[in-house]
């Protein structure tokens, strides 16, 4: 048990001393054992051993200096008057001089400064002193008021309201119970019953108090239900909240009594990602799940879930044998590109967010592999992993599967009815793979789940709410199609939350030797050096998906396809792709000292060869043949310019 030492200066009013002791144990009896000592008593040199020390009066402060060593242990006890004081005073006649009697003047003002300071101000108080008393300037006064101590009153005086001793205020008791981290429940219902029976000027305080009182309640019998062990740890890895299951994994009497890095690691809990490892904890493993909190900037601690590794393992199954699993971490993408590696960055810190991700990037670049991993990295990788190719299902389809359906809605559906997909990624991640495809109808029901967070089944009326995050991905220019109103723009920007552009293949050709070696593993070394010019020539319209066929062909043929060997892709003839080759000849062909191309003319000798070629594709294209650093782009009459590497591109094609 705790000990509380109460200082005073001395022992001269027994019944006040025994009072305050008595407001302490009513709160803390079970917990602290309290102890009254008086300074004018203590040997010179004494140290007093106390877990906290309550001050009778800060004018005490330096005296108690010469016996306490740890003034953070340190608290002034304050008082308030009672409610039941504050109906007698209020009693009194507006306008009415009274007396207030205490057994010092120093008490006696305070005990005045507290009704004023809660808003007692129908009467005039007068501050008794006894060595005023032979001067008869209390003779007129018929009313005296005083905290347990008639005794004191002066005989004329025949009304005298006995308000009983003031309390230990509210404040005080909050505080001993901070300083010695004892919040706990019938702690916090016996304060609830000192809040009532106390009158103070900090009424906001208290309310503050309760509310916080009351969600703290609620969100621990919430925790506390849960399988798992949840903590809260300060900056430093100290706890500030343990629920039951944690303190149960721990062999713990008390949140102080964990000690969480001596089973994880400090750099594994600060760490981007989460931790790979289980945790042996008393020889248990439990996996380990950790969110950085942040004020502003800082991280200011850490939410941490320990699940029994078995049970996990076993979930873990369960979603992969349904088909509802992620393959695929950040560790598994095979990249040594610059551009890529600023992508796979970005993408490592929206990971920890729960918002929507809107992915962008050509088809073949490896769009489901990072919404995998970003499933991997985030708070929601114990869930399942759903992947669901919206191009490839009618509207109707699409809105039973994602939305599910109730007995026969329909022709052919189960009798039982079925659960949609957004039900059956209950805490997970939906990945909804070319999302630009879905009709305008459907948009408006993927709009109402994704903002309001709720579905209806096909055929039903009940809502149904889901705690899903949506990654979404899309080939297409969305911002384009908003335009051309192919495209919810309310939906979009709902989408478009923290947006990732993957670039094509083409302008990370860096990575082709890594993904090679990937792909063709013992095969690797029997490429030759003109294949190797063969493949950097290429303009890879199919991105890693086509790298990675060329790569099957050339194990089984030992040689890549005829295709890359002519260099015939949408680089190499008129008609062929989107004609960048072509695009690249025509510039070179109007490249002069002090001109180039503009773009309006450059579409009107492109309109034989390609006739569904549109303003906002050329500027595309352009703009991707200008980052490749094969024509520059000036304003005004310049226009269109090749370079010299657009050249050297063009001789090694062939186009010259």
């Amino acid at each position: 048990m705790l000990h509380a030492s109460l200082l005073y200066g001395d022992d001269g009013n027994p019944d006040a001393i025994r009072s305050i002791q008595a407001n302490f144990e009513e709160v803390f009896s079970r917990y602290i054992t309290f102890t009254n000592c008086y300074l004018t008593q203590l040997q010179p040199g004494t140290l007093l051993d106390a877990d906290a020390f309550l001050l009778r009066d800060e004018s005490l402060l330096q005296e108690a200096k010469a016996f306490v060593d740890d003034f953070s242990k340190m608290i002034v006890v304050s008082r308030s008057p009672s409610r039941e004081a504050l109906n007698q005073i209020s009693a009194i006649p507006a306008g009415a001089s009274v007396l207030l009697v205490n057994d010092s003047y120093e008490s006696t003002m305070n005990t005045i400064y507290a009704f004023y300071e809660i808003g007692v101000s129908h009467i005039n108080f007068i501050p008794y002193d006894s060595a005023l008393l032979h001067t008869g300037i209390y003779d007129h006064i018929q009313i005296a008021v005083t905290p347990s101590e008639p005794h004191l009153v002066p005989p004329h005086i025949k009304t005298v309201i006995d308000i009983g001793y003031r309390k230990v205020s509210f404040d005080t008791m909050f505080k001993l119970m901070q300083l010695l981290d004892l919040d706990v429940g019938i702690i916090n219902r016996n304060l609830q019953r000192h809040i009532h029976s106390v009158v103070e000027s900090n009424e906001g305080f208290h309310a503050n108090y309760v509310y916080g009182y009351l969600k703290s309640e609620m969100l621990s019998s919430v925790v506390n239900t849960s399988e798992n062990g949840i903590l809260l740890v300060d900056s430093a890895f100290e706890p500030v909240y343990a629920n039951k299951q944690a303190l149960k994994i721990f062999h713990a009497v008390s949140k102080s009594h964990i000690h969480i890095t001596d089973f994880i690691r400090p750099e594994a809990l600060v760490a981007g990602e989460q931790p790979d490892e289980p945790a042996m904890i008393d020889g248990d493993a439990y996996s380990v799940e950790k969110h950085p909190i942040r004020l502003m900037d800082d991280v200011v601690g850490y939410h941490i879930i320990l699940q029994d590794d078995t049970k996990a393992q076993t979930q873990k199954q369960l979603h992969a044998r349904a088909g509802f699993a992620a393959k695929y971490t950040f560790r598994d993408i095979v990249s040594e590109s610059r551009e890529m590696a600023q992508v796979i960055d970005t993408a490592r810190q929206i990971a920890s967010a729960d918002d929507t991700i809107l992915i962008c990037g050509e088809s073949g670049t490896g769009k489901e592999l990072l919404a995998q991993s970003i499933h991997n990295a985030s708070r929601r990788r114990k869930g399942p992993f759903i992947a669901i190719n919206c191009a490839a299902l009618p509207d109707t389809l699409l809105e039973s599967e994602l939305f599910g359906y109730e007995p026969g809605s329909f022709t052919g559906a189960s009798a039982r009815g079925r659960k949609g997909l957004l039900e059956l990624a209950m805490h997970g991640t939906v990945f909804l793979d070319e999302i630009g495809e879905i009709s305008p109808k459907f948009q408006a029901s993927f709009l109402r789940a994704i903002q309001e967070r709720q579905v209806i089944r096909v055929g039903g009326k009940e809502l149904i709410g889901i705690d899903v995050r949506f990654i979404t991905a899309t080939n297409r220019d969305l911002r384009q199609k908003v335009r051309e109103g192919a495209f919810r723009s309310d939906l979009f920007f709902r989408l478009n939350v923290l947006p990732l552009s993957v670039p094509p293949l083409r302008r990370r050709r860096d990575d082709i030797p890594a993904l090679m070696k990937c792909f063709l593993q013992e095969a690797y070394p029997n490429v030759t050096r003109e294949e190797f010019v063969q493949l950097d020539r290429y303009g890879w319209p199919g991105n890693v998906r086509e790298l990675e066929n060329a790569c099957t062909y050339y194990r089984t043929m030992h040689r890549f396809p005829d295709y890359i060997q002519d260099g015939s892709s949408e680089f190499s003839h008129p008609g062929a792709g989107d004609g960048r080759l072509e695009i690249l000849r025509l510039i070179r062909q109007n490249t002069g000292p002090a001109h180039g191309i503009g773009r309006t003319n450059l579409l009107y000798q492109l309109r034989d060869g390609f006739p569904k070629l549109s303003d906002h594709k050329l500027r595309l294209l352009l703009e991707e043949l200008r980052a490749e650093g094969l024509i520059t782009i000036r304003p005004g009459r310049c226009g269109a310019q090749i370079t010299e590497q657009g050249l050297a591109f063009l001789q090694r094609a062939g186009a010259l």
